[in-house]
């Protein structure tokens, strides 16, 4: 492992405001702001932690969603809307190794912009919203309270 870590090197940043920093600063106003700089930092590095877990759920999910996107056949999926070849490429972006989470998620992307501008079959649109719905709890988990619940 590289020293220092990112966390460490977090973990140091916030001793030094506090411990350097904060003893400097005379007006509240500046005190409050070291202080939310602290705990800022703070919540950087719990996200940090939590990131791996986070990115792993979501690849696996995209994957599982795709797949049963598949699943519905061509009868669902409509040539000429693009989803088609948009979901070839995710089945594909999700075979490699490691799997190429920003071509999957394009590909979701065309899914979304299809359910929002009601291109796509009720049977798509159902999928396509339990993932967001997924994606969503996944995030607000992952960043706290800062997003709202889905």
């Amino acid at each position: 492992m590289l020293r220092p870590t990112l966390n460490e090197v977090i973990s140091g940043m916030q001793r030094t405001i506090m411990d350097a920093l904060l003893p400097e600063l005379t007006s509240p106003y500046a005190q409050g702001q070291a202080m939310s700089a602290i705990v800022m930092l703070g919540h950087a590095a719990a996200v940090l932690e939590s990131a791996p877990a986070y990115d792993a759920a979501e690849i696996k999910d995209l994957r599982a969603t795709f797949a049963a996107l598949k699943r519905l056949g061509d009868k669902h999926i409509s040539k000429k809307s693009g989803l088609r070849s948009a979901l070839a490429r995710a089945i594909r972006a999700g075979a490699k190794n490691p799997p190429d989470r920003r071509a999957m998620e394009a590909a979701m992307a065309a899914f979304v912009s299809a359910v929002a501008l009601g291109d796509a079959d009720d049977s798509v649109a159902r999928h396509v919203r339990g993932y967001i719905r997924r994606n969503v709890e996944r995030s607000r988990n992952l960043f706290g309270s800062s997003l709202p619940s889905a």
